[in-house]
């Protein structure tokens, strides 16, 4: 292990009277020559042989300063990892600066890499020595051969000599890097990021290549899984096929959940509504189609809820009953977010109150689960959050009666919501997976371990969440899949992105790629139900880069390639003729659909369905009638009262089961949900008006109009 203390005193007062080396000198004649950059000030030492005499290594390793020869620099640093850590820093490659940087700075990090055999994976940061707070973090693969990197970076604070640390966390895996090269040049504030030059050598993904096999193994696994044969039989009175019946197809949503994460304030006539936001959640290509899910980004996080970020709790609500009324289902985030930072500052000042924890934990999510207007209106939440980095509450409580891990509070939560809302879908969500670009080992191995242990106290727990904040190295494209695959084979449990955005290294062009390989591999897989986007505009987004538009509402690239998937090559809608059978057949992507029947003579029937497996319907009289059987007896199934004001019944016959569908007048989904053994009930929270109510039972269709006032 070597380890060097910074001697900083030293360093400065010989600094500037050393003549930096050819290196130094050919780097800085380069960057002015081809990007016509002002000559920059060094911020590590301006020799190789200074650099490496400051350089550190630390953790399971075996490294050695040696000649490099044929290359821009003449030494260089082979490090071989001899074994992965718990987590990727448990190993790692350093040196820290020698001159003040003032905040604000643009500067600019200078490095070249390489992995034997091509086979590495590295973490590149720049962080404050102290807080570790990083001006850049980025995992990627390096190549086999010598790669050189220009990152650019403003300082977000002044760094006094020996305050930022530069260098590589190496624990991931096995592996040998060799480093060279490595400088740190800052051009101060009269400069910023956008006029320096970027060369992060990120578009070379796993799977990035347009012949990878991957991409048709893709396709056939979509075609299998989202799609399914649809079958139109038109029949005259008397049952005989009726030939030559003009049949339309028509898309109206995706059963798959595609959508974004959304501002509560900005849309439904709240505080800061903005026509634009609300226009696009409806409407993003032009040709009305739109989100078809949401997740509220800040707004119903538990300190959100309490302090009215955004807006409040009416207006919260109003949010919700506005996505149902217009047919888009809406998730919850996040019910327990356990670190102290993410929950109210009084849970952290009575962390040695098991009983006031729980009470507040439960009240609160007796509030919010209960509160009129999102009642029974989210469709899915978070419970919990992050839970294998937000260990705060689960340290807390360790120890204390009941609690031997501490984390025996998590199953109380879901069982709680489960008492105020049994009918709301469960997700644990994190991004240690698929965001960290991460495929076992430390944090990986935790979240499954903690899910597992969630399942084993008897949590019925529907999904697992994937954040997808992809970094500025994309994460493999086999790496996603093997993810997916690992937690399905696992858990057999749901899965959903919920966080997708890319890292602002990623330029516009590989943000579109990238997201339609993403989405392709992610689509193709059969554990997953939902993309998320974590915000869709760069005027409402976390980071200001949002995949989909840009802040004057300009379609990105990567919208391109959303649109041109989501509501174009995996969007069905066809039109023909009925055969001499009196059938019209396709198969189509999952979802809802409108099916227009012209019989000629002015006769035509227009009627909605959900294909979500192989169906026939059949024209019966003035109804489509699924599976061909008679339409339902208005003996099986009693629905009152119509007029409807608050709730509507179904009561079913003994012993009937059936699931119930209500559409609005433009034919978009509102609500389904199974009933049968009694009374079942449906909270009429989707605004005024004509609805269509459809109850299916053992292949067999009824279905009639309920006036909602």
């Amino acid at each position: 292990m070597k380890i060097h203390l910074l001697i900083v005193a030293a360093c400065l007062a010989g600094f500037g009277a050393i003549a930096q080396d050819a290196y130094h000198q050919s780097l800085q004649n380069s960057l002015q020559a081809n990007y016509g950059l002002p000559a920059g000030a060094w911020v590590l030492n301006n020799t190789e042989v200074a650099n490496l005499n400051a350089d550190y290594w630390y953790g399971n390793i075996s490294a050695s300063n040696l000649p490099a020869e044929g290359l821009a620099f003449s030494r260089k640093v082979r490090i071989a990892v001899n074994s992965a850590g718990a987590n990727q820093w448990d190993a790692g490659y350093g040196i820290q600066n020698i001159q003040p940087i003032g905040s604000g700075s643009a500067c600019l990090l200078v490095i070249w890499l390489r992995a034997e055999g091509g086979d590495g994976k590295v973490s590149l940061f720049v962080e404050n020595s102290s807080t570790f707070f990083k001006e850049v973090y980025l995992t990627f693969r390096p190549a086999a051969q010598w790669m050189q990197f220009l990152i650019p970076f403003d300082a977000n604070q002044a760094y006094a000599p020996g305050g930022l640390s530069i260098g590589l966390h190496l624990a991931w895996q096995p592996q040998t890097v060799e480093i060279g090269g490595l400088a740190v040049l800052n051009y101060g504030p009269a400069l910023t990021v956008d006029d320096l030059p970027s060369q992060t050598n990120n578009g070379h993904y796993g799977g990035w290549e347009t012949d990878a096999p991957w991409r048709a193994e893709a396709a056939a696994r979509i075609e299998q899984i989202r799609k399914a044969n649809l079958t139109v039989r038109v029949q005259n009175q008397d049952g005989s096929p009726l030939a030559g019946a003009a049949v339309e197809v028509e898309m109206l949503r995706h059963e798959f959940a595609f959508g974004t994460a959304v501002v509560s304030r900005l849309f439904a006539g709240n505080n800061s509504q903005n026509d634009a936001y609300e226009a696009k959640l409806l409407d993003l290509d032009g040709q009305g189609h739109g989100f078809n899910w949401v997740v509220f980004e800040n707004a119903l996080k538990w300190p959100g809820w309490e302090q009215n970020w955004e807006s409040t709790k009416a207006e919260k609500a109003n949010a919700v009953q506005w996505l149902r009324e217009h047919g888009i289902r809406a998730r919850g985030h996040t019910l327990l977010w356990p670190g102290w930072s993410n929950m109210p500052p009084d849970i952290q000042a009575n962390q040695d109150d098991p009983a006031y924890i729980r009470n507040r934990i439960f009240n609160h999510i007796g509030e919010i689960a209960a509160y009129p207007g999102i009642a029974g209106n989210i469709a899915e939440w978070d419970v919990l959050n992050e839970i294998t980095t937000n260990r705060d509450l689960e340290y807390a409580l360790q120890g204390h009666a009941g609690y031997v891990t501490g984390r025996e509070i998590y199953p109380e939560v879901f069982d709680k919501l489960a008492e105020i809302d049994p009918n709301t879908g469960t997700y644990i969500n994190d991004y240690v997976t698929i965001s960290q670009a991460s495929t076992g080992g430390g944090l990986y191995d935790l979240k499954k371990q903690f899910i597992q242990e969630v399942i084993d106290a008897g949590v019925p727990l529907d999904g697992i969440g994937f954040q997808g904040h992809i970094g500025g190295f994309p994460t493999s494209i086999y790496d996603v899949f093997s993810i997916l695959e690992d937690f399905h084979d696992t858990f057999g449990l749901k899965a959903k992105i919920t966080e997708y955005d890319t890292d602002e290294a990623v330029d516009d062009d590989l943000a579109a790629t990238y997201l339609r390989d993403f989405l392709s591999i992610v689509f193709s897989h059969e554990s997953t139900d939902g993309f998320l986007m974590w915000g869709f505009w760069d005027g409402a987004h976390w980071q200001g880069n949002a995949p989909m538009f840009y802040e004057d509402w300009t379609l990105k690239p990567a919208g391109e390639a959303f649109i041109g998937l989501v509501f174009d090559e995996w969007w069905t809608e066809e039109s023909g003729q009925t055969d001499a059978a009196g059938n019209f057949a396709l198969r189509g992507f999952k979802g809802d659909y409108r099916i227009s029947i012209d019989c000629g003579e002015g006769e035509i029937l227009v009627d909605t369905i959900h294909l979500s497996n192989d169906m026939l319907v059949v024209k019966s009289g003035g109804e489509l009638v699924v599976g061909g059987g008679e339409a339902a007896s208005a003996r099986s199934f009693q629905v009152f009262p119509n007029p409807a004001s608050d709730v509507l019944h179904i009561r079913a016959a003994e012993g009937l089961q059936g699931r119930a569908f209500l559409y609005n007048a433009a034919g978009s989904l509102v609500f389904s949900r199974e009933i049968g053994g009694g009374d079942s009930l449906i909270p009429l929270r989707f605004g005024k008006g004509a609805f269509r109510l459809v109850v299916e039972s053992g292949g067999r269709k009824r279905s009639e109009w309920i006036i909602v006032q």
